[in-house]
């Protein structure tokens, strides 16, 4: 009975490893997600270029992207949750894809490159 609720406790330690880190509160970007939206903001203290922002699914067969394109510092962008597309064209949907993260990909106006990824909430 224990061996099977330590190889049960180890296989969902195992499972919970792969999630993404939780958000700094000190993060030069924030992610939010919500019923409908994502939320993003740029604490970063420098405008960002080249920004996407991505949902990826349980099992990553198709990521659903949004380029945002430049995001000034301080400011927040809602995005509706039906604007990210997979690679075929198909909107995002929470009741047919199971999300498991959102990544968030762009550049300074130095060239330095800021990545995130939060999990889904």
């Amino acid at each position: 009975m224990r061996c099977c609720l330590l190889v049960a406790l180890a296989l969902f330690t195992l499972g919970c490893s792969e999630q993404p880190a939780a958000q700094d509160d000190n993060a030069p970007v924030k992610i939010v997600t919500s019923q409908m939206y994502v939320t993003v903001r740029n604490d970063s203290g420098a405008p960002l270029s080249d920004v996407t922002v991505a949902i990826v699914p349980v099992g990553r067969q198709t990521v659903f992207n949004k380029f945002i394109g430049r995001l000034e510092n301080s400011e927040s962008r809602n995005v509706m949750l039906g604007d990210f597309l997979g690679r075929d064209g198909t909107p995002f949907s929470p009741r047919v894809v199971k999300a498991r993260s959102v990544e968030l990909k762009g550049k300074d106006v130095k060239g330095k490159d800021y990545s995130t990824e939060v999990p889904w909430r």
